[in-house]
């Protein structure tokens, strides 16, 4: 088939750990590491008769400051290390954890911020991991301190609430993610015809360089309003998918072929000389003529277009190329419909 869009997702492996939002992600993990470990010195500092302990103060203090390294970094910079920050959060909590002796609600509560953030930022492989290591610090701490029958009912309890909170959150995210990656290829395609929308072409265009030899061939159905009135819209709406097919049955995979809006179509060749974009034009204006639709009451309309091309030049804009097959398209027009027109160079 024709040129295909890029993919809308990485597909390498490691964009499984990957942040859906780097700056986001990144944000996120900052706030939540400071917040966290400001709360547990505030706590600290007004339940404990002793006020908040040396090496607490100094874990806060350090957690802060990495915070605030983290939050103002690039994110093109912080992306490949991101997953390291609940990593960090949960190596945090256990030893705070274990420094002051706490087991309970308060000691462990703040297990669940690193798989929170998480199941909200990071794809499928970055929670599964988060999620595992949150586990095992939460391990380590109850049945460090615990006895060992208690140690178990503490761990149960919160290892499967961590479990159930990242998997219902991640799966949430990837829903939402994959929404909004159909809405971006909804975007790129147009949904009649299946071709790629102005835009893509627009890209396209946009991306030849000055040893790139290519055409833009725009093709516009013939007397469209009368295929309309005779045959309904939904004749119309055929009538552009018919020779849609047929400009994609006759292109390559390089070249890119799109709906501009309406009864106009367009496709830009890719490395092809004059001749060839004289060749190819006369080709899809043949093959257009010579396959008439056939519509589903067994009715065969004869549908003719009109082509204009003309060449890429260097130096030159999409603009200009643009404009150039157009006046072609509007001399093939003027002249008797049913044949194409190459610019002048």
């Amino acid at each position: 088939m024709p040129w295909s869009l890029p993919p809308t997702s990485p597909a390498r492996p490691a964009a499984l750990f990957a942040p859906r939002n780097p700056r986001a992600a990144q944000v996120w993990a900052a706030l939540s590491l400071a917040v966290a470990a400001l709360t547990n010195a505030l706590v600290q500092a007004v339940a404990s008769d002793d006020g908040i302990s040396p090496s607490t103060l100094l874990t806060t203090v350090g957690v802060v400051l990495g915070a605030l390294v983290v939050v103002r970094a690039r994110p093109e910079r912080v992306a490949p290390w991101i997953l390291l920050v609940p990593l960090l959060g949960v190596l945090v909590v256990v030893t705070l954890d274990l420094r002051s002796g706490d087991a309970g609600v308060t000691g462990q509560v703040f297990f669940v911020i690193p798989v929170v953030w998480a199941a909200a930022h990071l794809r499928v492989g970055g929670v599964a991991v988060v999620t595992a290591m949150t586990i095992a610090g939460e391990a380590t701490v109850v049945f460090s301190i615990l006895p060992r029958a208690q140690a178990w009912v503490e761990f149960t309890y919160l290892a499967v609430l961590v479990a159930v909170v990242g998997a219902v959150l991640a799966r949430s995210a990837a829903n939402q993610e994959r929404l909004v990656r159909r809405l971006r290829e909804l975007a790129r395609v147009d949904p009649l015809t299946g071709l790629v929308t102005r835009r893509v072409l627009e890209r396209a265009t946009a991306a030849l360089g000055s040893a790139d030899r290519a055409a833009l061939v725009l093709v516009d159905l013939d007397r469209f309003k009368t295929v309309n009135d005779v045959h309904g819209h939904r004749g119309g709406d055929l009538a552009l998918v018919h020779v849609a097919e047929i400009l994609t049955s006759r292109c390559r995979d390089s070249d890119v072929v799109a709906r501009l809006g309406g009864d106009e179509l367009a496709v830009l060749l890719r490395g092809c000389s004059i001749e060839d974009a004289r060749t190819r034009a006369d080709d899809l204006v043949r093959a257009v003529r010579e396959t008439p639709l056939a519509l589903p009451d067994g009715t065969r309309v004869p549908l003719t277009v009109s082509v204009g091309t003309a060449m890429h030049l260097f130096p030159g804009t999409p603009d200009e190329l643009y404009e150039r097959a157009d006046v072609a398209l509007y001399t093939a027009k003027r002249t008797g419909r049913d044949r194409a027109v190459l610019a002048a160079t």
